[in-house]
């Protein structure tokens, strides 16, 4: 089950760029985006904040809505199952500052609350397993409130074309990668800012597909001081891959400090994986590097012998967060 949905990413990203109506924002301007949503719903906004940093977009992933939310901010609260807690909390916070909202989801009660404008996506996913999904609509969205230029949709349609020739040679990849994670803590650095949603995906999925902890930075900030604590205890070296994900695009001198940082550590952790995605342009690198880890962490269960699909902590944690007032 698990397998299939990843490999639906890009007939996901192809059919959600129809679920966007031709919205109108009339007059409305915005300076500025809000993207509420946590787990697998929220890491989206995290990606398009990193694909367009021309525009100020800041993610929520909390009860508490940021101070400097305005009428100029436009506010996009996602949530897979329309139930999550903390995006219900945060509807109710931007509904009192009469924000104008946006509201994706599959169903639940977030989608039976007004809003601005509605998008309704399939439901019967794992919300980690629908990011073509709640990703797509976003730069769309962007788009038709005069944030983005030009329109996504054509960019959107190349990148699923690009992942259906890709997807095959993508999960070969990652079932060779796969093994040699096992037994290991993987860490993951990113070499810029783009990236770095892509690093925290690769850790979310290993955590939920996997069942296993791993850990992400970002390059350049930490070489200004994780870098010092990396290998130490030293007992724990020999069970560490480091997994650098290069981003084509990165600033130069953040390409050498990753190169760097590689011959300053290899003594110490000697296994290490380097991924050079493929495409055309950001997009489609940070979707490639996407796919790819969405697999790693597929084939990893495997290797674990562990059911990649049910996430039993989470569920038990919401329980018992329902039976408390």
């Amino acid at each position: 089950m698990m397998r299939e949905i990843i490999y639906s990413l890009p007939n996901q990203i192809s059919a959600a760029v129809g679920f966007v109506p031709d919205f109108s924002f009339g007059k409305r301007t915005y300076d500025k985006v809000l993207i509420c949503g946590m787990g697998g719903s929220g890491i989206s906004g995290e990606l398009v904040a990193g694909l367009y940093p021309q525009i100020l977009i800041a993610s929520s992933k909390d009860y508490i809505i940021p101070a400097w939310v305005d009428r100029k901010t436009l506010a996009i609260l996602v949530s897979y199952s329309g139930n999550t807690e903390e995006t219900l909390a945060d509807y109710q916070q931007l509904s009192k500052r009469k924000i104008d909202m946006v509201l994706l989801s599959s169903d639940g009660k977030l989608y039976a609350r007004k809003a601005l404008h509605k998008i309704k996506v399939p439901p019967g996913l794992p919300p980690r397993g629908a990011i073509g999904y709640l990703f797509t609509p976003l730069p769309i969205l962007l788009h038709q409130a005069r944030m983005l230029k030009p329109d996504p949709r054509k960019e959107l349609l190349v990148l699923s074309a690009f992942l259906v020739r890709q997807r095959d040679s993508i999960e070969r990849t990652a079932r060779s990668m796969a093994q040699k994670m096992v037994r290991k803590l993987v860490i993951i650095y990113a070499d810029s800012s783009a990236f770095g949603p892509v690093a925290n995906r690769w850790r979310c999925q290993l955590n939920e597909n996997a069942k296993v902890l791993a850990h992400y930075n970002i390059v350049p900030e930490m070489n200004h001081n994780e870098i010092v604590g990396l290998g130490n205890p030293r007992k724990f070296n020999p069970d560490t891959l480091i997994v650098f994900l290069g981003d084509p695009a990165a600033h130069r001198r953040n390409k050498l400090r990753h190169r760097l940082l590689g011959e300053l550590i290899k003594h110490e952790i000697r296994d290490s994986v380097e991924v050079r995605p493929r495409g055309r342009n950001s997009l489609q690198h940070i979707f490639w590097t996407v796919m790819l880890g969405d697999f790693v962490s597929y084939y990893l269960a495997l290797e674990l012998g562990v059911d990649p699909m049910p996430v039993e902590r989470i569920e038990k944690l919401k329980n018992r967060m329902s039976k408390i007032k």
